[in-house]
């Protein structure tokens, strides 16, 4: 009788650096069919996904996902979507447990468990992050973008995208217009938004509060993002909204942004550099813009009105970048 060959159970754990590995490359290293059965069956190993093996049990790691989908893919596969963007370290992504892996499209696409395959036409370039291929984040940030069903969330995913550096309006539209055009309508308005100076969904909503007042009210109009300065050039601050005709600033205070001591410092200066400057200030939360419009349009109302009542004091608002 020949003698069984010996399993080199070090390169098999070496093919498996994440928990997983395909049936065919064990098959390969000399463990066989009966062997993987008896070892699953017992509980040492656990089934993965199609064609695959798990050499560890318990949750698997964000890790061993991300492997045991691109081994799932095969070669030129590369993730995107929610998983390629924490990859790229943004954060504001869903909380979207599924894999995004692009494939040629001669491949044939085959779905399994929490991986989805989608089929490219285009060449996409392989960007290493984390020890995975990913698309490009552009790519990756608009095939999330394509999938999601609320503008408010499109809207944090590509403001932050642009806001910390990763990428710009041009780059993302850039893609945009060259991708699927399935699922672009949130995108396109989120985009539009950035373009015009919008930097996140509080914001946003701002401006359509804005909007409502002008064209309904006669509201004066509202300016977006500008540089304050004194008569004698000095810089003061750059408020969120302005009312330059009676030099009111409009602020959202987003608790997001104002939870280290650093930042209520900073918060607390702005506020009494604007008060010594006689410059009438309103504030809101991000939530009260969503929640009571009918409020904040009363607060603004109220501020014009103070400030209408004081002389105009000598500041000018200018573009940020000038």
């Amino acid at each position: 009788m020949p003698r069984r060959a010996k399993i080199d159970w070090r390169a098999v754990r070496e093919a498996a650096p994440h928990g997983s590995v395909r049936r065919a490359e064990l098959h390969e290293l000399g463990v066989s069919s009966g062997t993987i059965a008896c070892r699953t069956d017992s509980g040492l190993w656990e089934k993965g996904l199609r064609g695959q093996v798990r050499l560890v049990t318990g949750e698997p790691t964000e890790e061993e996902r991300l492997d045991s989908a691109l081994r799932l893919a095969g070669d030129g596969a590369v993730v995107s979507g929610a998983a390629a963007c924490r990859l790229f370290g943004l954060t504001k992504i869903p909380a979207d447990a599924t894999i995004l892996v692009l494939v040629p499209h001669e491949r044939r696409r085959s779905d399994d468990g929490h991986v989805v395959l989608e089929r490219t036409r285009r060449p996409v370039p392989a960007i290493m992050r984390g020890g995975f291929p990913c698309a490009p984040l552009e790519r990756a940030v608009l095939d999330t973008a394509r999938r999601m069903r609320r503008l408010d969330p499109v809207r944090a995913l590509l403001a932050e995208a642009v806001q910390r550096g990763f990428t710009t309006e041009p780059r993302l539209s850039a893609e945009l217009a060259e991708g699927s055009q399935r699922g672009t309508r949130l995108p396109r308005i989120a985009l539009g938004e950035i373009r015009d100076g919008v930097r996140s969904a509080p914001e946003a909503w701002a401006r359509e509060i804005a909007r409502e007042m002008e064209e309904h009210e006669g509201f004066p109009r509202i300016q977006w993002n500008r540089a304050i300065h004194l008569d004698t050039g000095e810089r003061l601050f750059d408020p969120d909204g302005w009312i330059d005709e009676v030099a009111a600033a409009w602020e959202i205070e987003s608790v997001e942004y104002h939870l280290s001591p650093e930042d209520q410092e900073r918060s607390y200066r702005r506020r009494a550099l604007m008060n010594r400057h006689d410059v009438v200030l309103v504030e809101h939360r991000p939530s009260r813009l969503r929640i009571a419009p009918a409020e904040v349009k009363a607060d603004l109302r109220a501020a014009y009105h103070r400030a209408l009542r004081r002389p105009r004091p000598p500041v000018v608002a200018r573009d940020p970048s000038s």
